[in-house]
């Protein structure tokens, strides 16, 4: 999202010096993205991988994960349908995850996108790429979200916000997906079918893990690894 964003802003720069300039303008060059290649694929239904064993349960699984991450650079687990319908629902939660994402039902552009680093909102975005400041726009700021606002501080801030009918909506799908492994477990992931993360093994080869869970427990994984051919 942010890339679109900035590949627009350029745009617009280019397109404002280009009326000045009255020499022929030189193609764009659009450079494509690397597709990475599958090396590998294995399922997984009996031992377990990376210290995350069969049958395990979700907590044991974290705290597994929690123990590789000096060796992998792993720093987030994204956690599959982990979605509320209601601001009550995230107190003591919002904190313990990189981002959280609120529209209604039917997805809009509208919809918002508040990602935090350092316990700290770091950045707001609406789904149409729009950067912004605050959210909602010409609220105070007991109800509004800004840029530089404590993560934890933030669940007194949406309960105002829901509580005004302008936006009301944006809350009817509040989703916590990306999983802070430097914060404490959260309780609700075991409701959630799969977890997945991807990590560098060495410089342009990557390994995708996907957790699959039932009842609360490993019932499989599913490990591949991608090339950069570039």
């Amino acid at each position: 999202m942010k890339n679109t964003v900035l590949a627009a802003m350029l745009s617009l720069a280019f397109l404002g010096t280009g009326c000045l300039n009255t020499d022929p303008l030189e193609p764009e060059i659009i450079i494509d993205p690397v597709e990475l290649i599958r090396v590998s694929h294995d399922t997984i239904t009996a031992g377990g991988h990376l210290g995350v064993e069969i049958a395990a349960n979700a907590e044991q699984v974290y705290t597994s994960l929690q123990k590789i991450q000096t060796r992998t650079g792993l720093q987030y687990v994204n956690v599959v349908s982990n979605i509320f319908t209601n601001v009550n629902q995230l107190d003591n939660r919002i904190h313990l995850y990189q981002s959280i994402l609120l529209d209604e039902q039917k997805g809009t552009d509208s919809g918002i996108q508040i990602t935090f680093e350092a316990g700290k909102v770091k950045s707001i975005y609406l789904n149409s790429g729009s950067k912004l400041t605050q959210w909602p726009l010409k609220e105070n700021a007991s109800t509004s979200v800004r840029i530089g606002d404590q993560a934890n501080g933030l669940y007194s801030k949406l309960v105002n916000i829901q509580g005004k009918s302008s936006y009301a909506n944006k809350f009817e799908r509040i989703s916590l997906f990306t999983k802070e492994l430097a914060s404490e477990y959260d309780p609700i992931m075991t409701q959630s079918p799969q977890w997945y993360f991807r990590f560098t093994v060495e410089p342009k080869l990557f390994e995708h893990v996907d957790i699959k869970l039932e009842n609360g427990k490993v019932k499989y994984l599913v490990v591949s690894r991608y090339k950069d051919p570039s």
